[in-house]
């Protein structure tokens, strides 16, 4: 059954302004929007939170999403369908039966060598990992009359390694208050209505825009093609909002946002999403398909050995098995993520190759089960997928900025590498002071 959570103590509620950084700096998230209101966060350490999904009869199509937490802003069916993310994830609602908004302040994590994530309230003394994301909500409502005509509204603050990233649900407030500002505090990603009827429209969403002066403003809940509720474009609010805004518009439902990268207060963005993901021509999706299917294979390799079995050192002077891990997917991450960033500076070069030689090789996570390592390995291979939009434009046999090989070339090294250090890595079973355990 899925678990409902409608409530946390509120003496753990903590304002925005004073949270501690609770992230892995510079790493990217990305945010997808797939129409309405409906948007996820998804991280490097590909935990996932989902906000306000809708029901499919409004014109959107199920876009088969996943998600471990499921935040919803109001009781309205085209906010709060739980359901379409299945039955694994966890709902949290920002409003009570009653139609008042919940105080929460909760953590979503996963810790090293734990098979699923959690969902608990935020604890100063608990210990979480630099991947945690947390989300709070600030009460709002859903109308200019202090609620008289539609009631509240729960606004959610989700920050993500380092990225703040603020969704107003159905926003009807022409102006938020100053107590509603010290909540909330600086803003990177703004997630605003613009359709009006419902909500604010163009031109008073572009008065909270000023009031929050966020880095990356993307536009929701407005009319589509696809969308059967009567709402307004967002027109209006492209052509009122300040000319500092740079227009930008992926070739998909993603962009990337990460902590002091990219878009600034003083050269912000405006990103217009798509409400479907970038569709990988034929043959790159045949390429990626490959390598992740290789990389399947070493994951499942890696995932039946031990702490112990992971950090041993083979008396034929080999590498351990976790350096074999830590490399392979080191490799993949480094290529790639200097390709992405060489087209949007929001991503950063991360290297997290380990040193070539075992005498001089420190493991980055000793305390690793063979299984977490895997998980890392589908954590990078999740990432080349889920900014694969960036090749947008490059052909196969082109070099996309900061790459040595075309893109052909790149794809097929990473199979080939997997396979040639997995085949390395299996050897070490035959050999005669392999441990047990």
């Amino acid at each position: 059954m899925r678990d409902k959570i409608t409530g946390v103590v509120a003496s753990l509620v903590i304002l925005a302004i004073s949270w501690p950084v609770v992230a892995d700096p510079g790493k990217p998230v990305a945010v997808r929007w797939w129409g309405q209101a409906f948007v996820t966060i998804e991280t490097y350490w590909n935990l996932t939170v989902a906000i306000d999904p809708y029901a499919t009869r409004i014109g959107y199509d199920d876009p088969g999403v996943t998600a471990d937490v499921v935040l919803v802003t109001h009781h309205h069916a085209d906010h709060n369908n739980v359901s379409l993310l299945g039955t694994d994830a966890k709902s949290v609602l920002g409003l009570d039966e009653a139609g008042d908004v919940v105080s929460i302040d909760m953590v979503l994590d996963r810790l090293p060598n734990q098979d699923e994530p959690t969902v608990t309230a935020f604890s100063p003394s608990a210990q979480y990992t630099d991947h945690a994301v947390r989300f709070r909500t600030i009460a709002s409502f859903h109308d200019d009359q202090s609620g008289g005509r539609r009631g509240k509204n729960a606004m959610f603050l989700v920050v993500a390694d380092g990225v703040r990233i603020l969704h107003c649900g159905d926003l009807g407030q022409t102006k938020l208050t100053e107590d509603q500002l010290r909540q909330i505090g600086n803003v990177d990603v703004l997630l605003i209505p613009v359709g009006g009827v419902y909500t604010i429209g163009g031109k008073q969403a572009v008065g909270i825009v000023e009031q929050l002066s966020p880095r990356y403003v993307v536009p929701i809940h407005y009319k589509t093609p696809q969308l059967s509720i009567v709402l307004r474009t967002n027109e209006e609010f492209l052509e009122a909002l300040p000319a500092k805004y740079e227009r930008v518009t992926p070739p998909g439902n993603t962009f990337a946002a990460a902590q002091g990268r990219g878009a600034s207060q003083e050269s912000p963005q405006v990103v217009t999403l798509h409400t479907r993901p970038w569709t990988m021509p034929a043959e790159l999706a045949e390429l990626y398909e490959r390598k992740d299917a290789v990389c399947r294979t070493s994951q499942a390799v890696f995932a039946k050995l031990s702490v112990n079995q992971m950090n041993h050192r083979p008396s034929n002077g080999t590498h351990t098995p976790r350096w074999n891990a830590e490399h392979m997917m080191g490799r993949e991450l480094g290529f790639f993520s200097r390709v992405f960033s060489g087209v949007d500076s929001a991503i950063p070069h991360i290297n997290l190759n380990p040193e070539q030689q075992p005498p001089d090789y420190v493991a980055a996570h000793p305390d690793w089960d063979g299984n977490e390592e895997a998980r890392q390995m589908q954590r990078v291979m999740s990432f080349t997928r889920r900014f694969a939009y960036l090749f947008d434009g490059f052909g196969l046999e082109a070099k996309p900025p900061g790459s040595w090989w075309t893109v052909r070339d790149l794809l097929e090294q990473m199979q080939r590498h997997y396979d040639e250090h997995t085949a390395h890595v299996k050897e070490k079973f035959e050999l005669p002071d392999w441990p047990d355990d």
